[in-house]
């Protein structure tokens, strides 16, 4: 195998199955809410389409780090090291596609941006939650 690759636990599977479809109902939910702000102007809908892919690519990006790519050492300080330097690119690729959008992106209608940044959030709490069972027996 590849250095830093290696199969992973059972764990982390059901954590990349989970991922999958929570990371899937936020696409569809962005495809519909795109879709609906279409019908109300085009920069609406280009607004709400680079507010969810200013949450779904840094998302991405933590999973594939966070979980694809593990380390040999899987010491219980190497994992957290790995997790607390995934979730600083995460917030560094939103911050630097914040600013790109806002720079490059002209006319912007910012209620569209954020309003679907924070659905997304919203649906994907929502999802985990509807999708792990123990929360639902409490």
């Amino acid at each position: 195998m590849r250095k830093g690759h290696r199969k992973p636990g059972v764990h982390t599977r059901i954590a990349l199955q989970q991922f999958r479809k929570v990371f899937l109902i936020q696409v569809v939910s962005l495809v519909i809410i795109a879709g609906v702000l279409l019908l109300h102007s085009l920069s609406a809908a280009w607004s709400s389409l680079c507010g969810g892919l200013i949450f779904l690519l840094p998302s991405y990006v933590f999973v594939y780090r966070a979980l694809v790519v593990q380390q040999t050492k899987s010491t219980p300080g190497a994992v957290i090291r790995q997790l607390y330097t995934s979730e600083i690119w995460k917030m560094g690729l939103s911050i630097a596609l914040f600013i790109a959008v806002f720079i490059l992106i002209q006319p912007l209608n910012p209620f569209s941006l954020f309003g679907t940044y924070i659905w997304l959030q919203l649906t994907g709490f929502i999802a985990q939650l509807r999708l792990n069972n123990s929360f639902l027996k409490l």
